[in-house]
């Protein structure tokens, strides 16, 4: 297990200036954002699919610039989870988004990232709930499939709004898709009162872990300000052999007011509380 930090933590930032903050703070490791057209650092979706190799190009000079590893790139197709979702209505939008994934898939085997972190889709509202989730399921297994000839874990992040807004939904669709892990992030429950002992079954299907401080009804606040237990999560996942990265992910948006906290400062602050358990 080791810490790690989200590039886009500071995506203010040029890509090469968030790689000197990661390294600087003292991270080995970090995530790569591929969010549509967010920040300054991001690797977008479409680029990273028409050429996976010089995207790469750009990248993995830099990484070994600062001395990093990537523990997971986390594409997002649109500028928002409902846009160019994986389980769009329309058919012609969820095939490009597997070429998105290929893309993306070739894109982590060139940079040494193990994974990739996607949206799984959301509860669109021209369909019953159990609709979304026939055909999130159907583009995971596809999604799967396709990462794997390139020897990469695709992992889901459940969150607000998803098809996977539960502990249960997330838990539903692993046991749906064989070899899909969950990108574990206990704010987006926490956002929903939703209590750890619901969160703790999903713990042997994580494939990647986001830390960020959070209490009942807020999805990020201060490290200090938070009431999740990270050692003991930590603990847990260890007894449970689980073998991946631990990446702080404090961002700065309008999404449920995630813009209230400085980034910069409680990186460094969550990398001090939770050193000493790695």
């Amino acid at each position: 297990m080791r810490l790690s930090v989200a590039n886009y933590s500071f995506e203010v930032l040029p890509l090469e200036a968030t790689l000197m903050v990661c390294h600087s703070l003292g991270f080995h490791t970090v995530d790569i954002a591929g969010f549509y057209q967010r920040g300054k650092c991001s690797f977008q979706p479409e680029s990273v699919a028409a050429d996976p190799q010089g995207q790469a190009d750009i990248l993995t000079p830099l990484l070994a610039k600062y001395g990093l590893g990537v523990s997971d790139f986390f594409p997002q197709f649109g500028a928002a989870p409902s846009l160019h979702s994986l389980n769009d209505p329309d058919s012609a939008v969820r095939e490009e988004n597997l070429r998105y994934v290929r893309g993306a898939a070739q894109f982590c085997k060139l940079i040494g990232a193990p994974g990739m972190t996607i949206l799984p889709g959301v509860d669109h509202l021209s369909r019953a709930l159990a609709d979304n989730l026939i055909v999130s399921v159907d583009y995971l297994r596809q999604a799967v499939d396709i990462a794997g000839e390139y020897g990469v874990e695709v992992r889901f992040e459940p969150h607000m709004g998803s098809v996977a807004d539960t502990p249960e939904l997330a838990l539903y669709l692993v046991e749906q898709v064989p070899g899909l892990r969950v990108t574990l992030d206990i704010a987006h429950f926490m956002l929903q009162y939703i209590p750890m002992e619901r969160v703790y079954p999903l713990l042997p299907v994580t494939g990647h872990v986001h830390v960020r401080q959070a209490r009942p009804g807020k999805l990020q606040v201060a490290h200090a300000e938070g009431v999740i237990d990270f050692p003991d999560v930590i603990a847990r996942l260890k007894a449970d052999g689980y073998g991946g990265a631990f990446t702080v992910e404090y961002v700065c948006a309008d999404w449920f007011e995630v813009n209230r906290n400085d980034t910069l400062y409680e990186s460094a602050v969550a990398l001090e509380q939770l050193a000493p358990y790695f």
